[in-house]
Order: structure tokens, then C-alpha cells, then sequence
């Protein structure tokens, strides 16, 4: 049976795959998220009208008028990507079992809505993106195929799902090319992940708060920092550090060495035109190279000239003080 893919998605990212399936003559239609009108949304359904391409509504209340939809347009198969709805198990059965889910984890790990940013801050330098079954519990699904993306020491957040979504036809050519040559065999997730010959539970990627997001000096290395910032950057607004009575946000940094002991990490080392402002953090220091406050983006000397920053004062004291 030809598929004909009803593309499940809220976002312009999603535009290769579609593009991809226009060509291979295998879109049936596009399900589009139940949400408010945003920027990234709007553009999508103005391509999507452009193009002459079908839309459907997901309903968050009930299956049914969507299910009439994809019946009247002939779509057999299914694929979400970048899609924030649980899909219910009608939709699921409606599929039988070629509904499919990508998924930007190694599964069982990462499992939840927001897998790239909780392994960038974790310093993954791979990330692998997965093509399985949607099932009721989320991703939790067999996997068909997967494609490994390496990770590059500057990649945000935006850049790497920017990268997926370009590698996302890749990945369907190749779960396409398996199906047609008998190689495609879907397996079971397993309960735990296993690393160096050990199980380890896998890891949740939940919704991200401003805690997760925020630096604790005296517990981070300037690694962490550093990938903090770049896993928040842009959609969440970097990691945030707090600055007298509130939180500024820092959008990227840099691990600087300092051989310096008895220090208190947060603590101003250098101020320098050149070299920038450079912060003691528990294993070196870092250069803060990107500070978003509400009277703009500075880089770090700038930032710390303009707010009163000066070697031996602490970043995150409520009022100045000198260590």
C-alpha cells in the first residue's frame, strides 16, 4: 500500500519533510496544533495555503471531525514531528500501527518534550533522532530507524533543531529505502538505558523553569555554565544568574583557565577591553560574553562598565561587596 501521510506539526520546521513528501507524491494533508496564532505558526499556514496543501485542525476535545478529515483526504499514514499534543488512542487506532513519532533522543533516554535542550546542557556532543511508533504513553513507542547528528561545541538550541529539521528527509528516505528492501525491523525501547556496561535509569527531558535555567555558582563548572547558556539560547533566553535584586540572562559564555585558588566562584577576576569580563567559577573561571538585560544585549566588559562591575566584586551579590 502507497502511504499517503497525513504530517502532524506546529512549526516551519517541519517544512523539509513536507517538501519531501510533496515530492515523493505522499502527502495527504497537514495536522496543525491547537494553539494560538503565532509568527512561527502563521508562516507555516501561509506556505501551507500557498501551496495548496490540506489542513487539518487538531481538536484537543475530540477526535472526531479530525478522523473525517483524513478519511475524505485518504491519508493511511501518519507522522508528528515538532507536534505538542498527546495524540489519543482513537487517532492511534485509526493508524493501525503506521502512526510514527520523531523524536530527538536515543529512546528510552530524553524521553519527554524537551529533549534537545536537556542534552545540550548535559555537553552531548551526539544527539540521535529517532523514528518510532506513536503509542499511547509518550514515547514510548518501537523504534524503526534513527540517524546520529554530531553536536558542534556552538550549536543553541535553534541551531541543532534547525540541523534536525534538515536531516529529517534523510532520516525518511532511509526508513523508506528499509521498508522497500525487507530490512526494517522495529524493536521494543528497552526500561534502561546502559552506559560503560551499567543501567541507568533513562533521563526525563520535562518542561524547562527558571530554575533549571539559573546559575548556581558555588555547585557549576564554567562547562555547565557554558552549556547552559547555549541549550537556553534563544527560545528560552540563556541561563539566567542573579544580579543584585533580580536575574539578568546570559546568552553565551566561554571557559577561560585560572589557576587561582581561594576565590569564591562568582567572584569578578578581569575586567579588560580585550579580554573581557571573566567570572570565577568552582573548576576555572568563564567569559561572559552575552548579557541580555532590559536595557539591551552587551557583551561582558561593556555589560559590567555599565552596571558598576569591577575585579573583586561578586556577580550575584545582593549589594556589592569585595571578597
Amino acid at each position: 500500500m502507497e502511504p499517503k501521510y497525513a504530517l502532524f506539526s506546529g512549526s516551519c520546521l517541519c517544512l523539509a519533510a513536507v517538501q519531501y513528501l510533496l515530492q515523493r507524491g505522499q502527502l495527504s494533508c497537514v495536522v496543525l496544533i491547537e494553539a494560538e496564532p503565532n509568527p512561527d505558526l502563521v508562516q507555516l499556514q501561509q506556505f501551507l495555503h500557498h501551496h495548496q496543501i490540506p489542513m487539518l485542525q487538531y481538536n484537543t476535545a475530540s477526535d472526531e471531525d479530525l478522523i473525517a478529515g483524513l478519511d475524505r483526504l485518504g491519508a493511511n499514514s501518519g507522522l508528528a514531528y515538532l507536534f505538542k499534543h498527546k495524540i489519543r488512542a482513537r487517532l492511534i487506532d485509526y493508524f493501525a500501527g503506521r502512526l510514527f513519532n520523531i523524536h530527538p533522543s536515543a529512546l528510552p533516554d530524553y524521553r519527554g518534550p524537551m529533549p534537545v535542550f536537556w542534552q545540550l546542557k548535559n555537553g552531548a556532543e551526539t544527539i540521535r533522532v529517532t523514528l518510532h511508533k506513536v503509542a499511547e504513553k509518550l514515547d514510548t513507542g518501537e523504534i524503526g530507524t534513527h540517524i546520529d547528528l554530531p553536536v558542534h561545541p556552538f550549536d543553541t538550541s535553534q541551531c541543532f533543531h534547525q540541523k534536525i529539521a534538515q536531516m529529517v528527509p534523510a532520516l525518511l528516505e532511509q526508513f523508506t529505502q528499509q521498508q522497500a528492501a525487507g530490512t526494517l525491523t522495529w524493536h521494543a525501547q528497552q526500561e534502561f538505558i546502559e552506559v560503560n556496561g551499567k543501567q541507568y535509569e533513562p533521563r526525563y527531558a520535562s518542561h524547562v523553569n527558571i530554575e533549571d535555567l539559573t546559575i548556581d555558582w558555588q555547585r557549576h563548572t564554567g562547562s555547565e555554565i557554558v552549556n547552559l547558556a547555549r541549550a537556553g539560547n534563544a527560545e528560552l533566553g540563556g541561563a539566567r544568574f542573579k544580579f543584585r535584586e533580580g536575574l539578568l540572562q546570559l546568552m553565551q559564555a566561554s571557559t577561560m583557565d585560572c589557576q587561582l585558588t581561594g576565590i569564591k566562584p562568582g567572584t569578578v577576576l578581569e575586567l579588560d577591553r580585550a579580554k573581557g569580563l571573566l567570572v570565577k567559577t568552582i573548576d576555572g573561571a568563564i567569559r561572559l560574553d552575552a548579557v541580555l538585560t532590559e536595557q539591551g544585549v552587551f557583551d561582558g566588559y561593556r555589560f559590567a562598565i555599565l552596571f558598576g562591575l569591577e575585579p573583586g566584586l561578586e556577580v550575584a551579590a545582593s549589594q556589592q561587596s569585595r571578597m
